[in-house]
């Protein structure tokens, strides 16, 4: 790949090849191909806009190294549900964490409930679905659309690399031309059956909504403990449910950002998907190798690997929630009833 392509790749855009194709697709008469249904093709049709062409974005980010937030010194670690707050990025001076005592560092794992919010990889997955649909939204733009409807999002988190992050976003690319002088083509998730329908109830779709984040459970080592004694009876895994808890009411607030950031009144088809696994993570403060962990080169150009283990890794759950949805506003030719936020749940 020469460094022509490269440089729009790494910047989050679309090589030189790739834009003048789609330039090519978006003329009159040029043949098209979209995901949308025959039934979906034909509501298209009465609604007005003229579909262009199929576009599609992708972004495959490999994380960062994430770890648990640092003890510091006087923190309370003894009993109850520490929510931790961030760790600092890979890479920022790591020193300051030695100054853990070894008393805390054994409260903490004896004593301490952890719930946190794992800022790494939430930051991958956003970066991730963010290209992704940037990238979309520039092919939609190259083919001459002024909006996107079927966009559909497909993501994994598969074993190209250590927590490899995958995400896919398709959908059709329409010309309609009542959009002229808005900032960038609308994209929304919505079928051609639900944007007619939303039409005839006074309401616009204005752009698609996303986020996710993902959250570290950890019970306390005695907690353990008295559950291995009492197996015979159901018990709640409360860390557990505290990190659902977290996890959803931090994205409905990021939710209500974004919709406020699209000037819209409301969303609509929002739905919450989220999946689960064990884990574990190292405790910051207990790594005296951190600034140098990862591969090395040797003298003599041979690679070799600083594993930088800890003498605080917790086991716990991952909790990785997304959520999607299209941002309406109401239609400034047809009066509607006000807008509730719809959302639907669901495990993938």
């Amino acid at each position: 790949m020469t460094q022509e392509s490269r440089s729009p790749i790494e910047a989050g855009g679309l090589p030189p090849a790739a834009r003048r194709r789609l330039q090519g697709l978006g003329t009159e008469g040029a043949l098209f191909t979209s995901g949308l249904s025959v039934n979906e093709f034909s509501v298209l049709g009465r609604l007005g806009p003229r579909p262009l062409a199929q576009v599609m974005g992708a972004s495959v980010v490999r994380p960062a190294l994430q770890l648990l937030p640092a003890l510091t010194p006087g923190m309370n670690v003894m009993g109850g549900t520490w929510y931790a707050p961030h760790a600092p990025s890979p890479g920022a001076a790591m020193n300051r964490f030695t100054d853990a005592s070894p008393s805390q560092v054994r409260s903490y794992l004896w004593h301490a409930e952890v719930v946190c919010e794992l800022d790494v990889l939430t930051a991958a997955w956003n970066m991730a679905r963010q290209r992704a649909l940037d990238r979309l939204t520039e092919e939609a733009l190259h083919v001459g659309g002024d909006g996107v409807v079927g966009v559909h999002l497909h993501r994994s988190d598969h074993d190209l690399g250590r927590r490899t992050i995958e995400f896919v976003v398709t959908g059709t690319a329409v010309r309609e031309g009542s959009r002229a002088g808005k900032v960038g083509p609308a994209l929304t998730g919505l079928s051609t059956q639900d944007v007619w329908r939303l039409r005839q109830g006074g309401y616009d779709a204005v752009g698609l909504l996303g986020a996710s984040i993902v959250v570290f459970a950890a019970p306390a080592r005695t907690t353990r403990l008295r559950r291995v004694r009492t197996t015979r009876q159901n018990q709640e895994l409360q860390e557990l449910s505290k990190a659902f808890h977290l996890a959803r009411d931090t994205l409905r607030i990021r939710l209500g950002g974004q919709v406020k950031d699209a000037g819209a009144e409301g969303a609509v088809g929002v739905e919450f998907s989220h999946s689960l696994d064990r884990e574990k993570l190292s405790l910051a403060s207990s790594l005296s190798t951190l600034d140098s962990r990862g591969w090395r080169l040797g003298r003599f150009g041979i690679p070799y690997y600083v594993s930088g283990k800890g003498e605080a890794d917790r086991h716990g759950w991952v909790i990785t929630m997304h959520m999607y949805g299209t941002a309406v506003r109401r239609s400034e030719q047809t009066p509607a009833n006000d807008l509730k936020t719809a959302i639907r749940m669901g495990a993938r």
